[in-house]
This record gives C-alpha cells, sequence and structure tokens, in this order.
C-alpha cells in the first residue's frame, strides 16, 4: 500500500517521537487474564462481588469502579489509596512474571537506531510499571536508544489521560507540540488527541487499519519496521 505525504502540520517541527510500549515496540507477554483475575480477588476482600466484575472490562474501568464503590461506602480516601497500592502492586508483579519471554518487534532497533541518529529525541509512554519498561527495552536491545521512560504511576492519571505524556515530553526538554505518538491502541490515540499531538497508528496490535483510521491516526502502519520511509520526510523537513 502507497502511503500518503506526511500532513504538513508535521513538516519541519519534530523534534521527539513517543512510543508506546506492548505491541508497538515488543510483543507483550503479560497474562492480562491474570492480572484482572489476582486484581478481582482483591477488591472481594473488601467487600466487593467478584461477579460484579467483568474480567473482559479495561483494567481502567475495574479500578475506577472500585473506587467508586469504595467511597459509596464511606471509606476514606487515605484508605482507598493504600488498597489502590496493594492492586499496583499486582500488576506490578504479574508484568515481570514472564518478562524474560518477550522479544521485540522485528525491525523496532533499527527505526530507533536511525531517528537517534537524526538527534531525535526517543521516549517510551507505557501503562506498564517503569521496573517491566526498563527490562523489556534492556532485554530487546531497545533500551540504549531511548531517552527516558513514562510508567505507571500512581500520583498521577496513567494514559489516555495527557498527564503522563506532558510529563514525558518535559523531562525530554521538549513542547509536546513538536512530537508525535506511535502506538497500537485506542488509548494511545485517545491519549495522544488528549495532549493535542499527532498519532501514529500501528497494527501490531489487535486494531486493523480501519479502526486505527478512525480513532484519529494520521497515519497507519503494520509495524515500526514500516514506518522509515514515511518518517524520513518528517524529520528531513525538520531538519
Amino acid at each position: 500500500m502507497t502511503k500518503s505525504a506526511p500532513p504538513k502540520r508535521l513538516l519541519g517541527r519534530v523534534k521527539g517521537v513517543v512510543f508506546d510500549l506492548d505491541d508497538t515496540l515488543v510483543l507483550s507477554t503479560v497474562d492480562y487474564v491474570r492480572f484482572k483475575k489476582l486484581m478481582i480477588e482483591r477488591m472481594a476482600l473488601e467487600g466487593e462481588d467478584p461477579g460484579s466484575y467483568d474480567p473482559t472490562e479495561g483494567i481502567i474501568q475495574l479500578i475506577s469502579r472500585f473506587r467508586d464503590s469504595m467511597e459509596a461506602r464511606g471509606k476514606s480516601s487515605t484508605w482507598i489509596e493504600k488498597v489502590l497500592e496493594e492492586l499496583n502492586d499486582i500488576m506490578d508483579k504479574v508484568e515481570m512474571e514472564r518478562v524474560q519471554e518477550t522479544v521485540g518487534i522485528p525491525g523496532a532497533k533499527e527505526l530507533l537506531e536511525t531517528i537517534r541518529e537524526r538527534g531525535i529525541k526517543i521516549g517510551v509512554l507505557t501503562r506498564g510499571c517503569e521496573s517491566y519498561a526498563t527490562k523489556v527495552l534492556e532485554l530487546t536491545g531497545l533500551l540504549e536508544f531511548v531517552d527516558d521512560i513514562e510508567g505507571r504511576n500512581s500520583k498521577v492519571p496513567p494514559k489516555p489521560h495527557p498527564e503522563p505524556y506532558w510529563r514525558l515530553v518535559g523531562r525530554l526538554g521538549l513542547n509536546a507540540r513538536d512530537t508525535v505518538f506511535v502506538g497500537d491502541h485506542h488509548l494511545d490515540a485517545t491519549c495522544a488527541r488528549a495532549a493535542g499531538v499527532p498519532f501514529i497508528g500501528v497494527r501490531t496490535g489487535d486494531l486493523a487499519e480501519r479502526e486505527l483510521r478512525e480513532i484519529g491516526s494520521v497515519e497507519v502502519f503494520d509495524s515500526v519496521a514500516d514506518m522509515g520511509p514515511w518518517l524520513a520526510q518528517v524529520l528531513d523537513d525538520s531538519d
């Protein structure tokens, strides 16, 4: 498929590229079924009906409903945050269980190397914990090309809220308007839109090209390995 020329609003301004991690740069090995099962079991210890929580729901929705339920039962914010920290610890543990099995998306290393050679900053924004992100990037040989990582942080809302994106690009010394976000999921697209940055979709996740375009991708690629020529046009005009 022939790709269109980059939008004019990208040319001459890209100084940083932010990537999602799982199924964008690496193939995820996280067992999300177990992930959610353990979380729901922990919620049940606080009197919640496990049958009222649908394990096919997103993690954001599960945690939000638990928080709402605890607030409705009059639990203090301090108590709620303590339990949420325990849920966060469960997520951290499950993420690390199969980390050694993680492999990189073919061509990801070559793309990151090319971007870095041009002096463009590279960030990784993930809903995974920072320890997980750092380890998988190290195992796949990608860590040396990454300038900074923003992982799951209980102190700020996770993506799709734009705050973690803004935090990351701020540490890179950039303005969000001078960056693009590359990802595979609707949460990534929603985050990009909220942060006010262009979104580039890749099909190494579960979404088809049509779906990625419908959620606002300025361009869609089969994988990051196919982005090189198109992104080169953007970066050449940014030199």
